[in-house]
């Protein structure tokens, strides 16, 4: 039988302390044991001394007493443990005691190690973050003599920061520093190394640490965190020099450099100049520092850093919930990537054996969308190929007015309020067959979901209208109102506890719940567990954003004891934009399938199983099928916006990067020269390059705009001139897409074609040649393989069109007699 240490405390027992430590502590804690689960063992008292208290007990934990030898230890062993850590014994069971030094006492029995009232994580790792770590290792030795860069694209809530810490372990590096663009990230990567304890004796630097401490850290034998901001590290004094504070960032020979949410700033020219300069004379001088500090370790102040030094460093892991650019660019090998998407973590939540013990997948709850049209949803395509119909950010712009903001058209916002209050519809139930709609401040369903939500915005002057708007309106009054917007709300991690206040204050003060108003901050890097929902009040265009800030509302919620969400709802107000985003989501993940036979309507298929989506139209509600969702995705396209999207400047990355690698294809090059429009190509690349280095020369001299203008000038201009080239390939492409029998749904079913004289006939290219373009990263892969679904969708229904007036008995001819139909995908 199974023997449990449990603790509590409760209104009924708070006592002054006499400890003379400084702790803020002010209820005494019951420190006892039970073969029953403690919270019934603890609800039994608590009922039996104090009747009127059942149900709020505010403090509680419950933990096996086990060793690690598989013998038990008892209650009088976690008292001896925590007198002898000078906690005070107030009386029987009672100590004056914080609950993390109860945890530390039980965590040094259970573990065998010395009592520590912050190291009191002991969770293993998860399955998944276990082949991670197994899969980074074996790369990063196999590969150690070309300093190799390693991705993780797991999705947020894989525990990134936990697993990277792991992974240093496992390799047993001795300094780690970790960069990003989201400061706000740093609590994370604080509170797993100091509170777990695998990571006794390991050291961690910010830039709230002294310099002088720092160095004292870093001429230790301790192994070292330093977590450093882009912002900061690369931040020059007058001189062009780094700051004083991070001289030493260039001084030490770093095991592994960390880029934290990757897709945020890290491939910019700045950032990549810090930590992963392609130019070798930056490399070369990054080493010579480095040398200079083992020559001079008792003189380091001595040691002058060059304007351009850049870190040095063994090895690079790069860390993104969504890196659809990096991937598609081709910036990694298809071995130097894991992947964990919301699919596998909910598939494996499902899947699990509870013969192995509880699901750690339950603290992970379901996401749910539901779509509202408040717009109208007939509409054209714009010239960048965007749905021109309806403009989230249109809807709700506002302006500074005096002394507040205030909404463009407030009519129009006050009938939004309307909506999801579900105001003049008709009520729930099954209307003509059909589910009447739900809404999510009218709906008995959503009760949970709305007690604490955030409201994804454009902009401050939006969030402060919005707040305006709800402080005087009847019913959302009675919310807390917190502006997580502008310089008032905080910078970076500083945001964070304010909201934490907001809502404990609307929970003590019996409000309804809290509404969160944001336009960006505290939607990366951060944990809320109480929000459930996000109102998606913003346009965004990429899938990065979207889903960064939808996953927000997934983080585990656990108190009392208990899980306390299940389901986390996404409120959708632009079908079209937000369904046209999960089929591209669902268009990257099959991309990045090591299955390649994989499509996006396979994803799509599964993806719904786990995230139901919900469409409300008027008064009905149906939920979503992977037809319905293309529909929305797609609908509208016309032969017009078709041929514009093939046009875009957005299929192709024409950068030093990829122009670089194309001058290092001589085969490729000399095949290209053969083609009448492509004699120059070698001529152009090189210029692309040139300039791109020119550029990059004048920013770090910290040039003037007017000396920036000419490199950026013809950068452009190369960059047009290849641009019409590749254009006239992507229109013959989709001459070849038309003839032959496949029906191609992405671009790597193009690349591997197996009729390679067709294609040669249709573009002038052979299919290797276009294999290489797409390898070197000329083309964008992920905007190809939007344009082949676009294009195959549009040629559906026109088939499905052309099937119909023939059953009607319309004469129009078939446009595509001569060819077969065959489904990629038979039964």
């Amino acid at each position: 039988m199974t023997n449990y240490i449990y603790a509590y405390t409760h209104t009924g027992n708070a006592k002054p302390w006499r400890r003379a430590t400084g702790q803020s502590g002010k209820f005494w804690i019951k420190v006892g044991q039970t073969t029953r689960q403690g919270v019934d063992r603890v609800r039994q008292q608590v009922g039996t001394a104090f009747p009127g208290l059942l149900g709020v007990d505010i403090l509680f934990h419950s933990e096996p007493a086990t060793r690690p030898d598989g013998t038990t230890f008892s209650d009088h062993d976690v008292h001896r443990v925590l007198g002898a850590a000078g906690v005070v014994n107030a009386g029987g069971e009672w100590f004056e005691a914080t609950l993390d030094e109860v945890r530390g006492a039980v965590v040094s029995l259970q573990r065998g190690v010395a009592f520590s009232p912050t190291r009191i994580q002991t969770f293993p790792m998860r399955d998944e973050q276990r082949a991670a770590v197994w899969q980074t290792a074996a790369y990063l030795r196999a590969h150690a003599a070309d300093r190799p860069k390693f991705l993780w694209n797991a999705k947020m809530r894989f525990g990134k920061t936990f697993t990277t810490y792991q992974l240093a372990r496992e390799m047993g590096w001795q300094r780690v520093l970790v960069l990003t663009y989201k400061p706000a990230v740093r609590s994370a990567w604080r509170d797993d190394l100091l509170s777990h304890i695998d990571f006794a004796g390991w050291r961690f630097i910010d830039n709230s640490t002294p310099t002088r401490d720092a160095d004292v850290i870093l001429d230790s034998d301790a192994p070292v965190v330093w977590f450093a901001s882009f912002q900061d590290a690369t931040g020059r004094d007058p001189q062009g020099r780094p700051k004083p504070r991070n001289e030493t960032l260039y001084l030490v020979k770093w095991d592994c450099i960390v880029i934290d949410e990757f897709h945020f700033g890290a491939a910019t020219m700045t950032a990549r100049d810090l930590y992963d300069p392609q130019d070798s004379d930056d490399v070369a001088r990054a080493r010579q520092v480095a040398q200079a500090l083992d020559q001079e370790s008792d003189t380091t102040a001595d040691v002058l850093v060059e304007p351009d030094a850049a870190l040095s460093t063994r090895f690079h892991l790069h860390l993104s919930g969504t890196p659809f650019k990096a991937i598609t660019n081709g910036d990694y090998d298809e071995d130097a990537i894991f992947n964990w998407t919301y699919i596998d973590e909910q598939r494996a939540k499902r899947s699990w054996d509870y013969r192995r013990g509880s699901n750690p997948y339950n603290l992970l709850p379901q996401m749910q969308m539901y779509t509202y049209a408040i717009g109208d949803v007939a509409g054209g395509w714009a010239s960048d190929d965007e749905f021109d119909g309806f403009d989230l950010n249109t809807y709700f712009a506002a302006k500074k007015r005096d002394n507040g903001y205030v909404f463009d058209d407030p009519d129009r916002v006050a009938s939004f309020l309307d909506l999801i209050r579900g105001k003049k519809q008709l009520p729930e139930g099954i209307i003509d067959g059909r589910r009447a709609a739900k809404f999510p401040y009218e709906s008995a369903h959503f009760s949970e979901a709305v007690r604490h939500s955030i409201w994804y915005l454009n902009d401050v002057a939006a969030c402060e209208a919005m707040a305006a708007l709800l402080r005087r309106d009847h019913f959302f009054s009675s919310f807390e109102i917190y502006v997580a917007a502008g310089a008032r709300a905080g910078i970076g991690a500083d945001a964070l506890p304010p909201l934490q206040r907001a809502i404990i204050r609307a929970d003590q003060e019996g409000k309804s719940g809290s509404i969160t108003l944001s336009c960006g901050k505290l939607m990366t890097g951060v944990t809320v567990p109480e929000w459930t929902s996000i109102f998606m009040l913003r346009s965004l265009r990429a899938p990065e954003s979207y889903f960064q800030a939808a996953f927000r509302v997934q983080s585990p919620w656990k108190a009392d004891g208990r899980i306390r969400k299940h389901t986390a709802y996404v409120f959708e107000f632009d079908p079209n934009r937000a369904l046209s985003l999960v089929a591209l989501y669902g268009t990257e993940i099959a991309n990045n399938s090591p299955d390649r036979d994989v499509t996006q309507r396979d994803v799509l298929g599964e993806l719904i199983n786990f995230l139901p989506i919900f469409a409300i139209d008027g008064g009905h509600m149906e939920a979503l099928d992977v037809d319905a969702i293309l529909d929305w995705a797609h609908g509208g396209i016309s032969a017009n916006s078709l041929a514009r999207k093939w046009r875009s400047v957005d299929l192709y990355d024409l950068n030093g990067v990829t122009m670089g690698r194309l001058l290092e294809d001589e085969e490729l090059l000399a095949e290209l020269e053969q083609i009448e429009d492509f004699r120059t190509i070698r001529e152009e690349a090189e210029k692309v390059v040139t300039n791109t280095d020119k550029l990059k020369q004048v920013k770090r001299e910290g040039g003037s705009r007017a000396e920036e203008r000419n490199p950026k000038s013809e950068i452009a201009q190369h960059r047009k001139n290849i641009r019409e080239k590749l254009k006239k390939v992507s229109a013959k492409v989709l001459i070849f897409m038309y003839l032959t029998d496949f029906r191609e749904e992405r671009l790597m079913h193009v690349i591997e074609s197996l009729d390679t004289d067709l294609f040669l006939r249709s573009t002038g290219l052979s299919l290797s040649g276009f294999r290489k373009l797409a390898e070197v990263g000329v083309f964008n892969v992920s905007q190809m393989n939007d344009a082949i679904q676009k294009f195959r969708y549009f040629e559906k229904k026109s088939i499905e069109q052309l099937v119909q007036s023939e059953q009607t008995g319309s004469l129009l001819p078939s446009p595509r007699t001569d060819v077969h139909i065959r489904d990629p995908h038979p039964a």
